[in-house]
């Protein structure tokens, strides 16, 4: 009778770590996709900082020109001053539209920055609560197995 009690308990026990072991090999398989889903979305910010780059030099490039326009226009200004005070209004109206329109693109950069980080923290977030989590239900496991094995 001690032999089968012995038997059953070493039954149970298997099963139990059988049950456990799946349940490790599970996290382990959550865990790679999670650091999958990271490394996923570390190319995404990398192709966001490659494209803020790319709106970078972009914006670059249009600066210089624009900056060449205004010189451009500076020198039309100062021909047309002494015949036209209406025109050195109009021009100095563009030159400051087009300003504007360079420090709202600054703005709308920043703006794609701070989304980013957010989606960054996000991530961050999620994965560690699901880590947290998933232990915490392994531990009370292992905890519960061992109390029964003590029991036994």
């Amino acid at each position: 009778q001690k032999d089968e009690e012995i038997s059953e308990l070493q039954s149970n026990s298997e099963a139990k770590v059988t049950a456990l072991s799946g349940e490790v090999s599970a996290l382990k398989s959550t865990v790679s996709e999670k650091d999958e889903q990271i490394a996923q979305k570390d190319e995404q910010i990398a192709q966001k900082d490659e494209e803020i780059t790319q709106k970078d030099e972009q914006k670059d490039e249009q600066i210089a020109q624009k900056d060449e326009e205004i010189a451009q226009k500076d020198e039309e200004i100062s021909e047309l001053q002494s015949n036209s005070e209406a025109k050195v209004t109009a021009l100095s109206g563009e030159v400051s539209a087009l300003k504007s329109t360079v420090s709202e693109k600054d703005e709308q950069i920043a703006q794609k920055d701070e989304q980013i980080a957010q989606k960054d923290e996000e991530i961050i977030s999620e994965l560690q609560s699901n880590s947290e989590a998933k232990v915490t239900a392994l531990s009370g496991e292992v905890s519960a197995l061992k109390s029964t094995v003590s029991e036994k």
